[in-house]
């Protein structure tokens, strides 16, 4: 009897979703990179996640990701972010420590946090 409502949870979930994206509103953002196109596996965790969102809201969030120094310089996108340039950034802290020393372990450290300290001090 669970098998059976987990499939039918699932079936029923599975044709909603389409409707609860209907009655959403188009939203487009810009996602600036601290990092160049030529990075694929860096660079590319954004396009991911661009296309991972426009898919699960079927297209009415769309997300455009842009390489450094397309819309700002690499090492800007946290200001550019906070000043409301763009909505979103993909860099990493350790390049932000001059604002603040606590954002460099946000990253990964050599000989630093391992996951579940790092985990800790985020939680």
């Amino acid at each position: 009897s669970f098998l059976k409502a987990a499939t039918v949870g699932a079936a029923a979930s599975t044709v909603a979703a389409p409707a609860l994206a209907q009655g959403l509103p188009e939203i487009k953002w810009r996602m600036a990179s601290s990092f160049p196109k030529s990075l694929d596996t860096i660079y590319g965790g954004g396009e991911f996640v661009a296309k991972r969102v426009a898919e699960l809201t079927e297209g009415k969030f769309q997300i455009r990701v842009f390489a450094g120094g397309e819309i700002v310089p690499g090492l800007q996108v946290f200001d550019a972010v906070q000043q409301g340039t763009v909505e979103c950034g993909l860099s990493v802290s350790y390049y932000y420590v001059g604002k603040d020393p606590t954002f460099a372990f946000e990253a990964a450290l050599p000989f630093g946090l391992n996951a579940r300290q790092n985990n800790a001090w985020l939680y």
